[in-house]
């Protein structure tokens, strides 16, 4: 009896490590963001079930500060920064696929959640998710 309480103190004290974009391959998409305004709450308001639907966790930063996630997961944010972060890169968003590779990215000035929809719902792995639920 003790062994298990022992056990379960243990477990329970284990500290939970933030997840990293790679913890994250064929779970979710992934579009992290870093503009100069937070949008994050704007964005869930009005498409939170397009979001959902399309296994999409965003992830906001402002000026290079971690802000929230529309998920509910601890995540590296480091790590997550440092993707947009690459020498000689002027990106302020970048939506990552199922597969962990980069599929489009760009300036505040070109972003539009709209266009991230359709992004997403051209990939094979969404049309077959599509064709599984009937909705194609």
């Amino acid at each position: 009896m003790k062994l298990y309480i022992l056990l379960a103190y243990l477990f329970l004290m284990v500290p939970k490590t933030s997840k990293t974009i790679e913890d994250f391959r064929w779970e979710k998409r992934l579009l992290i963001m870093n503009f100069e305004v937070p949008v994050l709450d704007s964005l869930l308001e009005n498409s939170k079930e397009k979001i959902v639907d399309r296994k999409l966790l965003l992830v906001e930063f402002s000026k290079n500060e971690f802000i929230q996630t529309s998920g509910t997961d601890e995540i590296d944010s480091d790590g997550f920064l440092k993707v947009l972060s690459q020498p000689s890169s002027k990106k302020e968003w970048m939506l990552i696929g199922l597969d962990g590779g980069e599929k489009a990215s760009g300036t505040f000035d070109e972003f539009s959640i709209e266009k991230v929809f359709s992004l997403i719902d051209q990939m094979p792995m969404r049309i077959l998710e599509k064709k599984d639920l009937g909705r194609y």
